[in-house]
């Protein structure tokens, strides 16, 4: 039987402090750049299995929808990469790698270039899964940084393949792998075999958000959906005893709501606090709609401004003789909403914002057009009869 090849002589101990003091001579300081280019990765990698404690083993199935504590998800493979999946460069082959898991929490990478299936390493082997999930950032939201690490250490936020399996995305000059905890390596498959970091990076979700600011909103006024129905603002009772019609100037008052407001298609922003700048959407007493002037709103989960309105109609009304009457104040209550894009920006305790491109839906309700008039009128009975 032909021997495996090993990246350096030795077995056991020995051979495992002679990995280490060449992986110091020839990569330096932990956290520079590796020999293939990918950044911040150092370390050798290795294959010789007497160098590790024991082989990579698959991972206890568990339940997922999410990874970890975070707005990222994981979602069946359907035949088509979304644009909001994760992805990392792979130094070696040239090409994107996709964030990929099997129904048995087994970490890899998907490289459409070599069909539809996830590679992963197993058992110092290099197996394929045909059914497996791609790991989603919806919208962009988090902000996603790759950090350095080394033999199974999980930094703050790192990606778990399956709740509680101490198995993180992790990738090497080689690509995209797992990372083990418990074995303190990182796994990854290359062309049918399965080697091994020490040193290489994870993928985490960074920490410390303070909260969130969408401005640099702009509406999309070719896709405006509005809607219209009779309101009743005000009604005041008129009588006229007498045998002759009479006029009766009265005051009618229009007390009514403006409101605006903002909602996001991102479900994480549902759930986070900040402030939206932007531009409410107006609705003229002539018709149509144009945006008002530029204004800060607290966003919790979305963000709403009310005005309340109240105007005095003078009006003059002839009144039916021996007739009760409403003079009625009516008018259209609109709404219209129009979708919009921005730009989401979160800020972190590290200092550093993540920013990333939102959508949504503005809508804005009002009544315009108020017009009095006379209804419901009734004769009166019981009045001594006009003379002739």
């Amino acid at each position: 039987e032909t021997p495996k090849k090993e990246i350096f002589p030795g077995n056991g101990a020995q051979g495992l402090a002679l990995l280490l003091l060449l992986s110091a001579v020839i990569s330096g300081v932990l956290g520079a750049p590796g020999p293939s280019g990918v950044s911040g990765i150092s370390g050798i990698p290795g294959r010789n299995r007497e160098e590790l404690p024991a082989r990579s083993h698959p991972a206890p199935r568990r339940p997922r929808s999410a990874a970890g504590r975070s707005w990222l998800r994981w979602a069946p493979f359907r035949g088509r990469i979304p644009a909001e999946a994760v992805s990392s460069p792979n130094p070696r082959t040239g090409r994107t790698e996709f964030v990929c898991s099997t129904r048995g929490c087994e970490l890899g990478a998907f490289d459409p270039a070599r069909g539809s299936f996830c590679s992963f390493a197993w058992a110092e082997q290099e197996l394929r899964g045909s059914d497996f999930h791609l790991l989603l950032n919806p919208g962009g939201f988090e902000a996603l940084d790759w950090v350095d690490t080394s033999f199974g250490s999980a930094p703050e936020g790192a990606v778990e393949a399956c709740p509680l399996t101490d198995l993180f995305v992790g990738r090497s000059p080689d690509g995209l792998g797992k990372a083990s905890k418990e074995q303190e390596a990182l796994f990854v498959a290359v062309d049918g075999e399965e080697v091994w970091y020490k040193w290489y990076q994870v993928l985490v979700v960074r920490q410390g958000a303070l909260g969130v600011a969408i401005d640099d909103v702009s509406y999309n006024g070719s896709a405006v959906m509005e809607s219209a129905e009779p309101a009743e603002l005000t009604a005041v009772l008129l009588r006229n005893d007498g045998c002759e019609a009479a006029d009766r100037s009265i005051t009618l008052e229009e007390l009514s709501e403006v409101e605006h407001g903002w909602s996001a298609e991102l479900p994480a922003l549902a759930a986070a606090r900040g402030v939206l700048r932007a531009a409410p959407v107006l609705l003229p007493e002539r018709g149509g709609w144009h945006p008002g002037n530029v204004t800060s709103v607290p966003w919790a989960g979305g963000a709403s401004l009310t005005e309340f309105v109240s105007r005095s109609h003078r009006v003059r009304l002839e009144v039916p003789a021996r007739s009760e009457c409403s003079a009625v104040l009516r008018g259209l209550r609109r709404e219209i909403r129009v979708p919009f894009s921005a730009r989401l920006t979160r800020e972190f305790r590290s200092g550093r914002p993540h920013r990333a491109a939102v959508a949504g839906w503005a809508r804005s309700s009002a009544v315009t057009g108020a017009r009095a008039g006379l209804e419901r009128c009734r004769p009166l009975a019981d009045l001594p009869p006009c003379p002739h």
